[in-house]
């Protein structure tokens, strides 16, 4: 069957936005400071705990991988994988520089 969400290009993308909105979702949620999401980051990556917010982030991708894969669109889970594996290296490298 041919859908149109199964494609590689769009797990991808879906993979590399979906941690950005859930990261601002946990600072709206669950931050109750007057800085801005910006300041916010700064200041994480000042207290060495960037990482951790990045690494908690890609969880909602485990989600959409398995929904991908559940209804048969596994060009799409392979693109999810794909972004997943650059939130990773992203995370590998914001930790080594801290």
């Amino acid at each position: 069957m041919k859908l149109w969400c199964n494609k590689q290009l769009i797990g991808l993308i879906i993979g590399l936005i979906l941690p950005v909105i859930f990261g601002f979702l946990l600072f709206e949620n669950r931050y109750n400071g007057d800085q801005g999401f910006i300041e916010f980051l700064g200041s994480l990556f000042r207290l060495q705990s960037l990482g951790k917010l990045v690494s908690i982030s890609v969880l909602p991708n485990l989600l959409v991988f398995f929904l991908a894969i559940w209804t048969e669109r596994l060009l799409a889970a392979r693109g999810i994988v794909i972004a997943t594996v650059i939130w990773a290296v992203i995370t590998m490298v914001i930790s080594f520089i801290m």
